[in-house]
Formats: C-alpha cells, sequence, structure tokens
C-alpha cells in the first residue's frame, strides 16, 4: 500500500469535525437477524462426528464454540456506522423478542430504533463456521424480513427517509418484495434530494427475478450507489471472472449499463467505478476470526467517506481498513474513527 495514500487518509481523517458527524443522517433497511454462529472443524471432520452420534440414536458434540449476534445486512450497517459517529436509523420488522435483542446490540450503540415494527416474526440465521478457507454455511429462517414492503411504512418512517442524508435497501435476495421495495423508497428519497444505495445481497436464491431488478432498481437513474462482492458481480454481468483484470472488465461492462456508481468490495481488491475505475488492494491480514459481515463494514465506512466527501482512493482505502479491522478483531466489534487513525500511525 502505497505510504502515500495513507498519509493522505489520515490527514482527512485527523482534519473530520467530529461534533458535526451526528448531522449526517443514514436510514437502512429492511433487515435484521439474530445470527448464531457455530464454529467448526472441517466440514469431513464435522460430518463424521455427526454421523457417529446420529447412528447411536443420539447425544452431544459438546466443546463447540458458538455465539450469538446481530445479523442481517442493514443491522449491521446501522451498527458500524453509529460506531462511526453518524446519526444511524434502522427500519425493520421483527417481534418483541428480536426488538429487546436490537436494544441491546444496537441501541446500547446508538442506533435509533424509531422505525422497528414488532408485530411480525424474528429472522434468525445458523451460521457453521468452518476452519477450512474461512468457509461458512448459513441456515437461515428470514422470518419478517420475506414479506417486508413498502406498504408497511408510516409517516414516522417515511419522514426518516425523506429527511435523511442517505436511504440504503439490503437483502433484496430474502425478500420477496424487494425490487418493488427499492423502487418506491428510492422515488420518495429522491423526490427530497437523498442520495441511494442499493446491496442485493447474493442473487443466486433469485435468478430469475435479476432481469426485473436490474430494469427497474439498477438501470434507474434514481439509484446513486451500487454496491456488491465478486459473486454478486458475477450473476450482474453474466461472467465468471476469477482474476483481479477479469473482475475488473466484467465491473465497466456492467457499468455501460447502470447509471449508479458501482462499489465492488473483494478478497483482493475494492474498486469504484463512475467515470473511471479506482482500484486499492485490500489489506493483508494475519489472522481472520470471521468472515461474515465483512461486507456490511466495508458499505458502512464506503457510505460514511462518501458523505463526508472522501477523495474516491481515500475511500476505498478507508472502507477496506474497517472491514479488515472488523474480521481481524477477536472481538465481534466496529471499530472508531480514533482506533483507525492509531493503526494507520503504526504503519507509517
Amino acid at each position: 500500500m502505497e505510504s502515500s495514500l495513507q498519509k493522505r487518509l489520515l490527514q482527512t481523517l485527523q482534519g473530520l469535525e467530529r461534533t458535526e458527524l451526528p448531522t449526517f443522517h443514514v436510514v437502512m433497511l429492511p433487515d435484521f437477524f439474530v445470527d448464531h454462529f457455530i464454529s467448526l472443524d472441517t466440514v469431513e471432520k464435522t460430518c463424521n462426528a455427526v454421523k457417529t452420534v446420529a447412528a447411536q440414536g443420539g447425544g452431544n458434540l459438546s466443546g463447540i464454540a458458538q455465539r450469538i449476534t446481530q445479523g442481517g445486512n442493514a443491522a449491521n450497517t446501522t451498527l458500524a456506522l453509529a460506531r462511526l459517529g453518524i446519526s444511524a436509523h434502522l427500519i425493520c420488522r421483527t417481534d418483541p423478542l428480536g426488538m429487546h435483542l436490537l436494544q441491546y446490540f444496537l441501541g446500547n450503540s446508538g442506533v435509533d430504533l424509531s422505525g422497528v415494527k414488532t408485530d411480525g416474526n424474528l429472522a434468525i440465521t445458523t451460521a457453521l463456521e468452518f476452519q477450512e478457507h474461512h468457509a461458512n454455511i448459513m441456515i437461515g429462517d428470514p422470518g419478517s424480513v420475506a414479506t417486508f414492503t413498502f406498504e408497511l411504512l408510516n409517516d414516522h418512517d417515511r419522514e426518516l427517509i425523506t429527511s435523511a442524508d442517505l436511504v440504503g435497501v439490503t437483502n433484496w435476495n430474502l425478500n420477496r418484495s424487494g425490487t418493488d421495495l427499492a423502487c418506491k423508497v428510492f422515488e420518495i428519497a429522491k423526490k427530497h434530494g437523498v442520495r441511494t444505495f442499493f446491496d442485493s445481497g447474493d442473487p443466486s436464491p433469485r435468478v430469475y427475478d435479476i432481469p426485473e431488478l436490474i430494469n427497474k432498481v439498477l438501470t434507474n437513474p434514481q439509484l446513486d450507489i451500487f454496491g456488491l462482492n465478486e459473486n454478486e458481480l458475477r450473476y450482474y454481468s453474466n461472467s465468471s471472472n476469477k482474476t483481479q483484470e477479469e473482475m475488473i472488465s466484467a465491473a465497466v461492462s456492467l457499468k455501460k449499463k447502470i447509471p449508479a456508481r458501482i462499489d465492488l468490495h473483494t478478497s483482493l481488491f475494492s474498486g469504484s467505478i463512475r467515470n473511471t475505475f479506482i482500484v486499492v488492494p485490500t489489506m493483508s491480514l494475519s489472522t481472520v476470526y470471521r468472515s461474515t459481515g465483512a461486507g456490511d463494514a466495508w458499505n458502512a465506512a464506503n457510505l460514511f467517506a462518501d458523505l463526508l466527501g472522501f477523495a474516491d482512493d481515500e475511500r476505498l482505502l478507508f472502507a477496506n481498513m474497517f472491514a479488515g479491522h472488523y474480521i481481524s478483531s477477536p472481538d465481534v466489534v466496529h471499530s472508531t474513527i480514533d482506533m483507525l487513525i492509531n493503526s494507520i500511525k503504526r504503519t507509517l
């Protein structure tokens, strides 16, 4: 990583007026999950152990580390933004238990939960995290995330959206009304000059709905920022890109169809394409504790830097560092600005 870019980012971060950060408002919707992580050995060893216990008629697999935390693209992104000092608002639907957990995980960190509805069903994901290749398998019940519609928004929600600086719609892949929701949210947002962000999540469960999504959301000029990773890029560009050069080529081709800025985060690099393609390599990490949530952390930092007017390469480096720190920290907590400043200082 070029030290000159790090120095510029350091100067930008040190020059931020911290007292002004809460004046920036970001609204995210519509998903919150309870994430249950189970840390396992290799797939082969785990399957053999399960077969052994099943063959004896049942029993325990003891000594397996587990944890419960917040999940969901919108929920994770608002939490990360709150950690950075932005006023973050979550609109979603869950049940009373979900609301208690939201207050514990997000509300205590400053996320506004006034847009949360408690007349729905809790969404739960069990993530099997295998040591090999840091692979994870998600087993999920989307609860009310699957049925969240634009019609569930009340006057308060609409006021949050129309008075925000940026509104983001995520988790299209699990929301059956995701295309309609994004269209209508972005429509009312743009009438009030609000920046818009969309991240579909893994589109593989809804391959046949992708053409409609492209036609109604991605090619719509009401979308300002389209965030995606290398797996999602393959679906939207109809390519099997694997190398950095292939990914960049696919993103450039996709940009010809999409008016929005494309922000791509991959394991090798992150890139942003508006008129030209800006590329910044990812961090080299000695230890990775998790892979889940990295994209949400990256998106949060990317949106933060976008709102604060960072230069494109500074924005990408900031997002890379923020996500890198999140997955390499033994604690499931997002960094603060001061933590990132100190990290850059140590490397210069």
